[in-house]
């Protein structure tokens, strides 16, 4: 009980300390704005939809076709379909009557709404006429937004290094302070020490990651998929934030050298985004890349548990080559 005290006095401390450092606060707040702004810049489905608003008594075959085209309201008279239609949405006014339909916009409309009015009315005043095409429709095998979709897998893999960002930089500040090399005169052991810093690295990539899938609307996928390539990949992340933490004198040369990560990880997504099958063997060697897999699959909801369990047992496998390779760097650190 008390070991797992002094883990989390440890991990407590570091955020509280981060909180306070304006660096850290922006690498744990960028990911949600980062997540806000693809949201904004990716339409959502209703918004190619009409919004129509008609009086009572309208002919209902004719509210059947506005309803075919998008959603449709009903208000007592024409005197509150103006005021509806004056209102501050995208909504449509249709007053249809012997024959002829009328249409009422507020001037505020988003652009391409009144040509969409335009072409449902021709379309109901053209109910009756035959025409000689034949109209089908096909599916073309996009589940959602190509924006949205490879936008959230780029997100997901690159905030799963801020968690070591974080450690890298709370390292720097207590080495600066030399509170790094009173740990070892401590009761704290230094496995505790490092479990303690250390599991900041792995709670705020998963903190981010559901943020980000919330605010992106992937509220469906599966979590615990998630969890699990977030916890593999942010493993990689901790390694290289304690060899170079450990390491550095100020903070500018931490980051510095952390933003070499940002390679491998830029070029796994757009390699396996871009590149034909066929050369996606030259990504293997990327952990990022078998992380952007298991990322993809999961957003598109084709993730099965045995792709996701191999991809993040090779994640691990990298890592270990990883750390065995910084292991005598980070250790020379502590001592």
């Amino acid at each position: 009980m008390n070991m797992l005290r002094r883990i989390l006095s440890i991990a407590l401390r570091d955020l509280k300390s981060g909180i306070r450092d304006f660096m850290v606060l922006f690498i744990l707040v960028m990911p949600i704005l980062l997540a806000v702004l693809l949201k904004s810049f990716v339409p959502s489905v209703g918004a190619a939809v009409l919004h129509a608003v008609v009086p009572e008594g309208t002919d209902p075959a004719f509210v059947d076709m506005l309803e075919r085209h998008g959603r449709v309201e009903t208000v007592a008279g024409r005197d509150a379909l103006v005021r509806r239609v004056a209102a501050k949405d995208d909504v449509v006014g249709f007053v249809e009557s012997a024959g002829e339909t009328e249409i009422l916009v507020g001037g505020n409309e988003a652009q391409g709404v009144p040509e969409l009015a335009e072409s449902v009315a021709v379309l109901w005043r053209n109910r009756d006429l035959d025409l000689p095409v034949t109209v089908a429709v096909s599916d073309v095998g996009w589940l959602l937004s190509p924006l949205m979709r490879f936008g959230a897998d780029f997100l997901l893999v690159f905030i799963s290094v801020f968690g070591g960002m974080v450690v890298m930089l709370n390292l720097v500040e207590e080495k600066q302070s030399n509170t790094l090399s009173a740990v070892n005169v401590t009761p704290v052991r230094r496995w505790e020490y490092i479990a303690g810093k250390g599991l900041l690295g792995f709670v705020l990539p998963m903190v981010n990651a559901f943020a980000i899938l919330l605010v992106l609307g992937f509220t469906g996928v599966d979590f615990l998929m998630v969890s699990l390539v977030i916890l593999s990949i942010a493993l990689i992340g901790l390694i290289v934030g304690f060899a170079i933490g450990i390491h550095s004198d100020n903070q500018m040369t931490a980051v510095a050298s952390m933003k070499m990560m940002f390679l491998p990880i830029f070029g796994s997504i757009l390699g396996g985004i871009f590149l034909a099958e066929k050369w996606h063997p030259l990504l293997y060697w990327s952990p990022f890349y078998w992380a952007f897999r298991s990322m993809d699959a999961i957003v598109l909801d084709q993730a099965a548990w045995s792709d996701i369990l191999v991809n993040s047992g090779i994640i691990l496998l990298l890592t270990a080559v990883v750390f065995l390779s910084m292991w005598k760097r980070i250790r020379r650190g502590f001592d």
